[in-house]
């Protein structure tokens, strides 16, 4: 009995501490996405992602290594950029959350970039998060519109097409 007992306690305690490893996670996920909807604050948008972070637009064909060329990616200073319909860049439809990784979807809403009327899009974006909860691969897939500015993006199939040769 007393061993029954021991290891119940045992299998309880793991079970708490993956929880407790778990649980921050949301809490960050949800601090990421309003910090990229109010885009106000880039400093602090990059403070989320690890220095070796990896980076990949399905769409439009662009995948970055490291922190330093993620930024340069997503400067928020780069371009003229104004949301049109009030102050959110972006809404938040759903999360799906793994062990250290979510699925999020929504939408980008109507915004101006260089005086050109853009969105709304929808978009798929994966999150990988190490131990420390820093993101450390993204992976979008957005609905950009007019599709003819962005088709003429790096053809990340490539890849596929060696592989089956």
């Amino acid at each position: 009995m007393r061993i029954i007992l021991s290891l119940f306690i045992i299998f309880i305690l793991n079970a708490c501490a993956s929880t407790h490893e778990n649980n921050q996670l949301p809490q960050v996920v949800k601090e990421y996405f309003d910090t990229y909807s109010q885009r106000d604050n880039f400093k602090k948008f990059m403070s989320y992602y690890a220095d070796n972070a990896q980076f990949k637009d399905i769409i439009y064909g662009n995948s970055l290594q490291g922190k330093d060329e993620i930024k340069e990616f997503l400067n928020w200073d780069k371009g003229e950029f104004e949301t049109l319909m009030g102050t959110k860049a972006l809404t938040v439809t759903k999360h799906t959350y793994g062990k250290n990784t979510v699925i999020t979807e929504g939408y980008f809403h109507t915004f101006s970039y260089y005086g050109q009327k853009l969105g709304p899009w929808l978009f798929v974006i994966t999150l990988e998060f190490d131990s420390e909860n820093k993101i450390i691969k993204q992976t979008d897939w957005i609905n950009y519109t007019p599709r003819a500015n962005f088709l003429g993006g790096k053809n990340m199939n490539e890849v596929l097409e060696r592989k089956e040769l």
